[in-house]
């Protein structure tokens, strides 16, 4: 049986969750080339990936249908940390070495109980690796085209009382389009040590250093002219990513479980924007502490297990801006603290009937403060609820439904213009009431695994900007309907088939774009694939694509035409023998040219998708 930590915090059963979790291990990372996070999450049915520059620096998302904002509807968890920031940026992907996971818990819809703001859409738990038995080192070195190469290297122990994990990745690349060049160098590490049988404590770190060029957006003539071209010349920036965790975790048995996170985080980017006339340089720093308290114990003679927890989050952000047009400089110093606390419990009302309840408050305190606009004081608060049921109908199997409260808080530059350093005090945060039923099936000895779920749920005061206003402002009411559908059947020890496919519906329900699309929502998303695992070491991978047509972002009124839908084929090919596989990854392999656009207030902008992609290399393990 699936074992996750996604649905409650802790370890449990997949099918005693109430909710669709899905679960990519290091071994189906492998097994499909995924080069990055997203890369691995694209073939989940209703999961959305979208690449602004080609180079991988800017992925995003979607889950849920939400569009232009769809990085700030989905929660991202490393180890049970979330890692949103507070402004904009958005996730940088490439910052969480694909190499250092141990496996990605994909929650589906929304689940703000247990993770708070953000987690509209859903939630992604992405999970390092810890430790190994005796000791492991592995290292690959690979070659792709436009320059791409890339050098990994992984010492794993575990031994008597400690345990450890330690690697280093290197990234380079010219960039499928012209000044879309990008390299990364990453460094983590994690020990842990098992003091007595009951405590154990660990320390966790990583440290990012990235370079990246911005080549821009593409008005349709150069689009058709030549999609590799930049627009912008000289659009570059630099960031550098550093974190680290410390834990302690008490287990006693009957008298429950505590864990305790105290995490820092300081991110520091700047970017050389010459197409505004502006450099930003941003600066910011977070401490976090996580205590949990889980319980296993009996209620009315029947299994339970409670959990209670707080999340609290300090950030103190700042920002300036140089105009090279203005020769002025303008600065921003936000200060953000959070405080979430929640509870759950899991009651068996029967034997094969599991019963989820969950609440969560939590408080929103922030000062925005610029050389512009002065200092504004923003403090909200918001509850969180989910009710669900899960029916275990046999062994791995259920059927379930359920019906939440999610909600998000904006962002520090969601409230504050950086131009004008004007403060919408009008703009609050966006709540959702969603409901959601789905069947899990596991037979056939375990060889077939189906997932199929329908969602809805309506979202007041969804916050987008506003081109014509020059401010994010709370939009009417959407909705958001959808059903999808991920299945895996292991034939035999030779073939293995899997599918996945997504439907979603995002539409307003009220206002002056009462039954619009949401922009940058395909209505389809499916893939359908096979792999091959020949005895002789030779594997084989292939994975058709569809993406379907969607408005281009900003298009509330749908009034330009739509991007068109695209079907793509990547290739896997591997080999293995001893303790070497060689592998060639190929995506996109007949070059089918497709691209996302925007609509901004100065025109149309596109970004083309790259062409046929190759990464060649050789993997080591001792």
């Amino acid at each position: 049986d699936d074992v996750v930590v996604t649905g409650s915090r802790q370890e449990q059963k997949t099918e005693k969750i109430p909710a669709q979790v899905t679960v990519i291990t290091a071994e189906d990372i492998l097994a499909s080339g995924a080069q990055s996070i997203p890369d691995a999450l694209s073939h989940i049915g209703g999961v959305f990936v979208t690449d602004l520059n080609g180079n991988g620096f800017n992925k995003r998302i979607d889950m849920g249908g939400f569009g232009d904002t769809s990085d700030r509807h989905v929660a991202i968890v490393v180890n049970g940390r979330k890692i949103n920031p507070i402004d904009q940026s958005g996730i940088n992907f490439l910052s969480i070495p694909i190499e250092n996971v141990e496996k990605i818990e994909v929650l589906h819809g929304g689940n703000s109980v247990l993770y708070g703001s953000d987690a509209m859409g859903g939630v992604i738990n992405i999970i390092t690796k810890d430790h190994a038995k005796g000791v492991q080192i592995s290292a690959e070195a690979g070659l792709g085209n436009w320059d791409t190469n890339k050098q990994t290297a992984s010492l794993a122990f575990g031994t008597g009382q400690m345990s450890g994990n330690m690697g280093f990745v290197r990234y380079d690349t010219d960039g499928y389009r012209d000044r879309s060049e990008a390299d990364r160098q990453s460094l983590f590490g994690k020990l842990t040590f098992y003091a007595t049988d009951i405590l154990s404590l660990s320390a966790e770190g990583n440290t990012t250093r990235a370079n990246y060029e911005y080549p821009g957006g593409l008005s349709k003539a150069a689009l058709e002219a030549d999609r590799r071209q930049a627009v912008n010349q000289f659009d570059e920036g630099e960031s550098q990513d550093d974190f680290v965790v410390l834990n302690a975790n008490a287990d006693w048995g009957t008298a429950g479980e505590l864990n305790v996170d105290l995490s820092y985080r300081h991110y520091q980017r700047q970017d050389d924007m010459t197409s505004w006339g502006t450099n930003y340089d941003y600066d910011y720093d977070t401490v976090g502490l996580n205590p949990q308290y889980n319980l296993d114990t009996e209620l009315f003679g029947r299994d339970n297990r409670l959990t209670i927890g707080a999340e609290l989050y300090d950030t103190d952000y700042k920002n300036a801006s140089y105009s090279t047009w203005t020769a002025s400089t303008t600065y921003f110093s936000h200060d953000q603290k959070t405080a979430g606390f929640y509870a759950q419990d899991e009651l068996s009302v029967m034997e094969n009937l599991i019963l989820n309840l969950g609440a969560r408050y939590e408080d929103f305190d922030t000062t925005l403060d610029s050389t512009l606009g002065g200092e504004t004081e923003i403090d909200e608060n918001e509850w969180a609820w989910n009710v669900g049921l899960a029916y275990i109908y046999s062994p791995g199997s259920k059927v379930y439904g359920r019906v939440y409260q999610a909600y998000r808080f904006p962002r520090v530059d969601e409230f504050m213009n950086l131009f004008s350093g004007a403060v919408n005090t009008d703009l609050t945060h966006e709540t959702s009431i969603g409901y959601e039923a789905g069947v899990r099936y596991v037979g056939m000895a375990d060889r077939l695994v189906l997932n199929v779920r329908a969602f809805l749920f309506d979202v007041e005061d969804e916050i987008a900007w506003n081109g014509i206003l020059w401010q994010n402002e709370n939009l009417e009411e959407t909705r958001h309907q959808g059903a999808e559908l991920n299945l895996k059947f292991k034939a035999n020890d030779l073939l293995t088939m899997f599918c996945g496919v997504g439907y979603t519906d995002a539409e307003f329900t009220t206002g002056d774009n009462d039954g619009k699309q949401i922009p940058l929502v395909p209505e389809f998303k499916a893939n359908l694939g096979a792999m091959l695992s020949f005895d002789n070491g030779f594997g084989c991978r292939v994975q058709v694509n569809h993406i379907g047509s969607r408005y281009p972002g900003s298009d509330y009124s749908n009034s330009f035409e739509e991007l068109d839908s695209a079907n793509t084929v990547d290739v896997y090919l591997t080999y293995k023998f001893d303790r070497v596989e060689l592998f060639l990854n190929a995506t996109n392999v007949f070059d089918e040219e497709y691209h996302n656009g925007y609509q901004a207030a100065w025109g149309e902008n596109f970004y083309p998708m790259p062409e046929a992609a190759y990464y060649a290399g050789v993997r080591v393990k001792f």
